[in-house]
């Protein structure tokens, strides 16, 4: 019989962890031998699928949650909390495999190792059909909950990045298929979970309406620190709640978590979500664009769109969430659908049963995708969409907004030239020889005058807007940082008001980071630039991949800063202008 792990927290003082950006010592463990299945119906049974990937190897950060999860001081009388580790090639602690899958118990203090899967791929979803039934079968409750632990990327590009399977993730309908597998729709949860990015989305709720009573997730980007899993006391005291209770819990000891330890700037939001009342939602989407769009209505949607509170946002070079705020969308659009609008902001009230956020705009707690900056991947986004099989009317306006900002970029026509700038910003180009020039500024600003142009390490940079929150403002840099694609992420707040670096959001594919990596000494970093020749093409300069180039690779030898001086003089400035269809058009430089 193999030997059974136990994992406690022994030495606390060993374990040093600042959310992803911290440095970590491998945690301290006792072992011991047994096996703790029970037949005995538990209050609750919380199933958490624990996807390492890079946040665990690199960080910690799955380690991070379960010394919250030991910590809570949980009594197992009142809930089992069944966990799946995997999908990471390190673990920062002396108990968890990085070769195998394993099932473990969460035991008044203790990890009991009670099952191997092997070295599965938790991106399959075998995987979590597997563990559920496992964990359903062995530890009979009166309620269950699955919470999903690691990256999201929305509807379009689901969850997890298991980095031992070429970061395999599980779509909306492979979850669907893993649920249906499992006996969910039978025997359905009381709550299903994301900790992870971008999950609150109206096509999950609708599908997992099917499997589960309550959904709980994030609209937003979540901070790499993730969920406070001390939440699991509250089970102590009342561990007959249901999952608005205790999703309503969950949801304050998020928000609260990080004020409490100093993290003002973090992009917060979460959702209480009831999936019995998620249809109307979907509904009233349909009939809000079951309209025909003619040419001066399409103008309106797409002034409205680009003003829309959208999330995942970062650089031109990964910018294809198109996940939007559903009840501002309708904000937007009530001037010209009224009462469809309405019944929107109607569905949702009735829906979202709690929500918290720090949105520099109201937020309604549940998004959907909606086409725009993600044009250069809209047919296989749009083909994955119409599989989910939502509301037809939206499906269809989805198609045929699309194929407008398609036509218009295509065409060039004189809509496209004459359509309103939604946005102007003043670039600075390199001249790189008689004819090319390298963009290498780029500031929220039409003002010329007496500028002062950003640079990291000497290297110049431009700033793309990425999100805005109450108290700060989100930039981001395209960079290649140890031959990976990444955005580099500026902040600034009151504190910083000249700017600071937070880190580096990695590129993969349209599942987005939580958090931010640090930038370390010994990493080698190249930023991206574009390069346009204003002799021999439009000016309408296309977010293509031979458009980028990288320039020099420099190594960190010290913590890099954000830096201002007046550009060299040889250079010259210019405008770029995005119109309502998301088209970026560059004036000559001057």
């Amino acid at each position: 019989m193999m030997q059974r792990r136990f994992l406690t927290i022994i030495l606390l003082a060993l374990i040093f962890m600042v959310g992803t950006g911290g440095v970590v010592a491998k945690a301290s463990v006792a072992r011991k031998n047994g096996k703790n299945i029970t037949s005995d119906q538990r209050p609750y049974t919380i199933m958490i699928y624990m996807n390492g990937s890079d946040l665990e190897s690199e960080f910690g950060a799955a380690t991070d949650d379960l010394v919250e999860m030991l910590d809570s001081g949980l009594n197992s009388q009142n809930a089992s909390v069944i966990i799946l580790t995997g999908g990471a090639k390190k673990w920062q602690n002396d108990a968890i495999p990085e070769t195998e899958c394993v099932i473990w118990e969460l035991a008044d203090g203790f990890l009991n190792e009670l099952e191997t899967m092997g070295n599965a791929n938790m991106g399959n979803p075998n995987t979590l059909r597997d563990f559920v039934k496992f964990s359903m079968s062995n530890y009979p409750a009166q309620r269950y909950g699955l919470i999903m632990w690691n990256h999201g990327g929305g509807s379009i590009a689901g969850f997890g990045h298991d980095e031992k399977f070429a970061d395999g993730s599980l779509t909306l309908l492979e979850m669907k298929k893993a649920f249906d597998e499992a006996g969910l729709a039978e025997n359905k949860l009381e709550f299903l979970g994301f900790d992870a990015c971008l999950m609150a989305t109206v096509e999950m709720a609708i599908l997992a309406s099917n499997y589960a009573r309550v959904l709980i997730a994030s609209e937003d980007l979540e901070p790499g620190e993730g969920w406070d899993y001390h939440f699991l006391s509250a089970l102590n005291k009342n561990p007959n709640m249901n999952g608005f209770d205790l999703g309503k819990i969950i949801v304050d000891s998020f928000m609260d978590f990080f004020p409490a330890n100093g993290l003002h700037d973090e992009i917060l939001t979460l959702s209480v979500i009831d999936l019995q009342r998620v249809a109307p939602v979907m509904e009233a989407m349909g009939r809000l664009m079951a309209h025909e769009i003619s040419e001066p209505k399409f103008k309106n949607l797409a002034i409205r769109r680009a003003h829309t509170k959208t999330f995942g946002e970062g650089s031109p070079r990964d910018n294809y969430a198109d996940m939007v705020d559903i009840g501002d969308m309708a904000v937007q659009l009530q001037e010209l659908y009224p009462h469809e609008a309405k019944a929107i902001l109607l569905a949702l009230k009735k829906c979202v049963t709690y929500n918290r956020h720090n949105s520099d705009v109201p937020l309604y707690g549940l998004s959907t995708f909606y086409i725009y900056g993600g044009k250069s991947q809209g047919v296989p986004s749009l083909r994955t969409y119409s599989n989910l099989e939502m509301d037809s009317d939206y499906t269809q306006f989805l198609h045929h907004f699309f194929d407008r900002l398609i036509r218009i970029n295509r065409e060039g026509s004189e809509e496209s030239e004459e359509s309103e700038n939604i946005r102007t910003e003043l670039v600075l180009w390199k001249p790189m020889d008689d004819k090319t020039f390298r963009m290498v500024g780029l500031l929220n600003s039409p003002a010329k005058q007496n500028l002062l142009w950003p640079s990291i390490n000497d290297h110049p940079v431009c700033l793309f807007p990425a999100s805005t929150t109450e108290n700060a403002r989100r930039y981001a840099v395209p960079a290649k940082v140890n031959n990976r694609d990444a955005d580099i992420i500026i902040l600034f707040n009151q504190q910083h008001p000249k700017g600071r670096i937070l880190g580096i959001r990695y590129n993969a594919g349209n599942v987005f980071q939580k958090g931010y990596d640090p930038i370390s000494e010994g990493d080698e970093i190249a930023f991206y630039y574009l390069e346009h020749d204003f002799n021999n093409s439009t000016n309408a300069l296309e977010n293509t991949p031979e458009n980028w180039q990288l320039g020099e690779t420099f190594t960190v030898s010290t913590q890099p800063s954000l830096s201002w001086a007046v550009a060299p003089t040889q250079f010259k400035q210019g405008y770029r202008h995005t119109d309502i269809c998301h088209s970026i058009i560059y004036t000559t430089p001057f």
